[in-house]
């Protein structure tokens, strides 16, 4: 725009400077007499010319669309038209918990078969009847000589043969703030040793002999150490 007024100001500006030399030039004309001497006065007619000035047409402009984003294809499902697939999840697997096996039961004294009483059998863990108030002691065998109303028997011989072979004796106890009536014990040292016991009167085995392996008792069943004599 500044430049076309800019154009419009000079082409006025030159037709009024050419207009103005045109009136100095014809009033000098006409100031002057005619060389002709026919007394005649020539009257000049102006002729003004007029430069069109170019128009520039007016810039419009240019407004560029943003671009039109893209409609989202709908994909039908396998499950129906437009169905929205929803996955399976599968569950977190099972936690396979492994029982613990219980501790293995002790074998008892393998006693032999009893038609007449005394009979051996084996017996639990018992803080009162064991020595030193251990429950099963390792290095003892220990028990009980008993009627057949389970009252304990003082004063019968228990005869034994250690590993080496010999032989030797211990007493049933009387009952006692210390020991239990018809309770006996023998000491074997460490355990692993293999020891022959069984019961006499007058002189004689009363009952069958049991041989007992001395070992540590495991937590379950009974004491491995223990071998009662039972009257029936």
């Amino acid at each position: 725009m500044r430049e076309r007024s800019s154009i419009i100001a000079i082409v006025v500006v030159l037709a009024i400077c050419c207009l103005g030399a045109y009136v100095a030039i014809s009033g000098f004309w006409n100031s002057q007499p005619p060389a002709s001497g026919t007394g005649a006065n020539l009257i000049a007619t102006p002729v003004m010319t007029v430069l069109p000035a170019q128009t520039l047409a007016p810039t419009k402009p240019v407004v560029i669309a943003p671009p039109t984003p893209a409609s989202p294809v709908a994909v039908p499902s396998p499950l129906g038209a437009f169905q929205t697939i929803t996955a399976a999840v599968a569950p977190p697997p099972t936690a396979i918990v492994r029982a613990t096996a219980p501790p293995a039961a002790t074998p008892t004294p393998a006693a032999p078969p009893c038609n007449s009483p005394p009979c051996p059998r084996g017996g639990p863990p018992d803080a009162t009847l064991g020595p030193g108030s251990v429950e099963c002691p390792p290095n003892y065998i220990f028990g009980r000589v008993v009627d057949a109303n389970g009252k304990g028997i003082p004063d019968l011989r228990i005869r034994f043969t250690d590993p080496t072979g010999d032989g030797g004796t211990t007493t049933t106890k009387s009952q006692s703030a210390y020991d239990v009536a018809g309770g006996y014990n023998i000491p074997t040292g460490q355990p692993g040793s293999s020891w022959l016991v069984w019961l006499e009167v007058n002189n004689n085995p009363a009952s069958p002999k049991v041989t007992v392996l001395t070992q540590r008792f495991s937590g379950a069943g009974n004491c491995p150490n223990r071998l009662d004599f039972v009257q029936r």
